[in-house]
């Protein structure tokens, strides 16, 4: 418990997990964004220190963090005194067993000082073909992004990466995953960039301050025929909030085309939940309404 921290990044909040007392941290590429960014880490009492983003793969949503100030004077774990950090250890998600119990923390709905991260029980459902993911049925939510998942030895086996269509059908970055690229994210390389996405929404986005918006619809495509307009600003997909592009294309790596998700958009003065039924690339682009 004592290693799994908050991430503030901005205006935007995740999660993560140190793994060595030099205050290296575990989490998600898309809570990061870019290696060399500033940003704020909340210990489990609340307590605010400053973190740098390290190396990130943007392709399987793997990224690093480095605290870097000293431990509070007032810190009581074992070491604060001589500058270590509590850590969690990193266990071995290829041995993972289908129905295996797995324990999932995070910060839901981002940090709060009067509640620690909450726990939360699951079983383990599948890796990817790729062994690049993993997935359970651990409930999580928005916030929970880059925050540990556990076996019932207390360690580390994945990270949480992409909230699917139901709250109990999530994706996690194998702990293994981070140790083959270990060296490179540690250093703030950019190992893997995200690919473009098999599936369409049939629309194109325009990103402003924190918000993005629906700039054009593509007839008788996807969004149009879930009913987005143009002009409504899209604030969650599959209740993970999102206000970039790049956002949108790591949780669209979870999904195949004919997949259906929920996207939660604001038209005016009312907020809507519309259900997408993904489309494909490839072939000609329909016409767009402007």
């Amino acid at each position: 418990m004592p290693a799994t921290v908050g991430l503030i990044v901005g205006m935007s909040a995740g999660s993560g997990v140190i793994v060595n007392e030099d205050g290296l941290i575990l989490t998600a590429a898309h809570v990061i964004g870019k290696p060399g960014t500033s940003l704020k880490v909340v210990l489990p009492d609340g307590t605010f220190v400053n973190g740098k983003s390290l190396g990130v793969n943007e392709k399987i949503d793997s990224g690093m963090v480095r605290i870097t100030d000293k431990p509070p004077k007032d810190a009581k774990w074992p070491g604060a005194a001589e500058g270590r950090w509590p850590f969690a250890i990193l266990g071995d998600s290829k041995g993972l067993k289908v129905g295996q119990w797995v324990i999932a923390l995070g910060h839901p709905g981002g940090p709060k000082r009067d509640r620690p991260p909450p726990l939360r029980l699951g079983r383990f459902e599948a890796h990817n073909s790729e062994e690049t993911a993993l997935r359970t049925d651990c409930t999580l939510v928005g916030g929970d992004s880059g925050g540990p998942l556990y076996d019932l030895n207390g360690k580390v086996i994945g990270i949480h990466s992409r909230i699917g269509l139901f709250l109990e059908n999530n994706m996690h970055v194998p702990a293994e995953a981070f140790k083959n690229e270990w060296e490179k994210l540690s250093k703030g390389e950019v190992v893997g960039k995200s690919s473009p996405n098999r599936v369409t929404f049939g629309w194109t986005l325009e990103e402003g301050e924190d918000t993005i918006t629906v700039k054009s619809v593509d007839e008788g495509g996807p969004a149009d025929k879930a009913g987005i307009k143009i002009g409504d600003t899209v604030l969650k997909i599959n209740k993970e909030k999102v206000s970039t592009r790049d956002e949108i294309r790591v949780i669209l790596t979870a999904f195949a085309p004919r997949d259906e998700i929920v996207v939660d958009v604001e038209r005016g003065e009312k907020k809507l939940s519309l259900k997408v039924t993904l489309g494909s690339r490839g072939g000609p682009r329909p016409k767009s309404k402007q």
